[in-house]
């Protein structure tokens, strides 16, 4: 057995060619890397993590998995020697360590007992609920997430390319109250079905999910290399279930969905100082502006698809949505508009069904009487009849970067009185299906 004497690299230290270090790590996460899809085996892949609590993901390489498979053990320790260290690879990393350590045929590895309690027996990367939008579609990271279950489905299986796979529907909240849907495949789906029926259905259960892909801004789903832990005891899930605990002696009386718009109010000056930590790209506002402009220098319509109203490419003799694939393109709006209050000005775009509700006509329409190409960069009168309007619109900044939308324009004669606390940030979320309140336009 290894001995805590010996020279160890921090993993902070390792970089491309250092092959001759020897390092002394935990084997946190152990997990065969595949594709799903024909079964074509990648590797056997580890989280280590040494004793300053850094991390590094290493692999042994398909034909070398025989010789290490009853070397490594999930959640023992050892030093490796004799390893290769190059750069990451471009997916499904569970750190974000720009380095991989490969152990080849002539890795020496040592097991190592006694003083071990110093090397963290876990490690995640917990991303907020709020920031998984910026890694939809984009396998490179794997995402952990933590959050307190609130709903687990049934065990399900499922034909998928003429195999039967096992699946699980879960759901987590966060300390904020945003939910995110967990989808769980194979044998991650079975294991966790089954320790949550152990858990009992009235049991208080925080969760953390490792190694997932994120689907939305609202679900991820397992791969590979994901895996959960139920109730672990680490210090993120120690504050987590302590301020959770603190929720739930205190619960927040539920508000009406008229009290929540009251409290939804924003000046122009509130919504450019909003704190993006306290809103989400669902966060609804509501203000009551002036238009004062309409700038055209980009158009003020774009040809989109008319289902969902992406902008369309033109391949040769067809239009193709990116999305829903062959269709004929209609015109839509793009209305940038500077608008104002008596706290300051700012712009906001209105696109699509809601420019033309405030227009009163289709944008088909307006596109049909132009007769010079210079039209399309000046406003045509319906629009600049607008300026001077007040409206109120109920907006959200989609993109988290402060550039609000309208998403709707509000009926003044239904619209709640701003309540007291409106100055302070507070949620009025679209619901799931994204209805708002439709209604006339306001004219000043």
């Amino acid at each position: 057995m290894g001995s805590a004497g010996d020279e160890f690299t921090p993993l902070s230290q390792l970089e491309y060619g250092m092959d001759k270090c020897k390092v002394r790590v935990r084997v946190s996460r152990l997990w065969e890397s595949f594709n799903p899809k024909d079964d074509t085996l990648f590797g056997l892949d580890c989280l280590l993590i040494d004793d300053q609590g850094k991390t590094m993901q290493a692999r042994v390489e398909p034909g070398d998995i025989e010789r290490f498979e009853d070397l490594l053990v999930e959640g023992k320790v050892y030093a490796l020697s004799d390893f290769h260290v190059d750069s990451q690879r471009d997916y499904y990393m569970s750190c974000s360590n720009e380095w991989t350590m490969y152990i080849r045929r002539q890795t020496v590895v040592t097991e190592i007992e006694g003083d071990i309690d110093s090397i963290p027996l876990h490690s995640f990367e917990f991303v907020k609920f709020k920031d998984l939008r910026y890694r939809c579609d984009d396998n490179s990271l794997l995402t952990d997430v933590l959050g307190h279950i609130v709903y687990v489905g049934e065990l399900e299986e499922v034909s998928k390319k003429s195999r039967i796979i096992e699946i699980c529907n879960a759901r987590i909240r966060d300390l904020r109250g945003r939910a995110l849907s967990v989808t769980l495949f194979g044998d991650v789906a079975s294991g966790f079905t089954e320790d949550m029926l152990e858990k009992g259905q009235d049991a208080s259960v925080v969760a953390a999910f490792a190694g997932m892909s994120v689907t939305s801004s609202s679900s991820v789903c397992s791969t590979t290399s994901s895996m959960y832990y139920l109730d672990l005891e680490i210090p993120e899930v120690q504050e987590f279930r302590a301020n959770l605990l603190i929720q739930q002696a205190n619960p927040v009386p539920l508000k009406t969905p008229t009290q929540k718009l009251a409290e939804s109010w924003r000046t122009i000056e509130q919504l450019k100082s909003l704190d993006r930590e306290e809103y989400d790209e669902d966060t609804m506002f509501l203000c009551r502006v002036s238009l004062i402009d309409v700038d055209c220098t980009n158009g003020w319509c774009y040809l989109g698809c008319d289902t969902c109203q992406k902008s369309m490419s033109r391949a040769p003799r067809k239009y193709r949505c990116a999305r829903c694939g062959p269709m004929m393109p209609v015109q839509w709006y793009k209305l940038k508009a500077k608008v104002q209050d008596a706290t300051g000005a700012m712009n906001l775009m209105i696109f699509c069904e809601v420019a033309e509700e405030l227009v009163g006509v289709s944008a088909e329409e307006l596109v049909n009487k132009i007769e010079d190409d210079d039209e399309w960069y000046s406003l045509p009168d319906e629009i600049e009849d607008l300026i001077g309007s007040t409206h109120t619109f109920q907006v959200f900044d989609k993109h988290m970067d402060g550039s609000f939308s309208v998403r709707s324009i509000m009926d003044d004669a239904s619209v709640p009185a701003p309540a007291a606390a409106a100055s302070q940030c507070k949620e009025e979320k679209a619901d799931p299906e994204g209805n708002a309140v439709r209604c006339r336009i306001n004219r000043a």
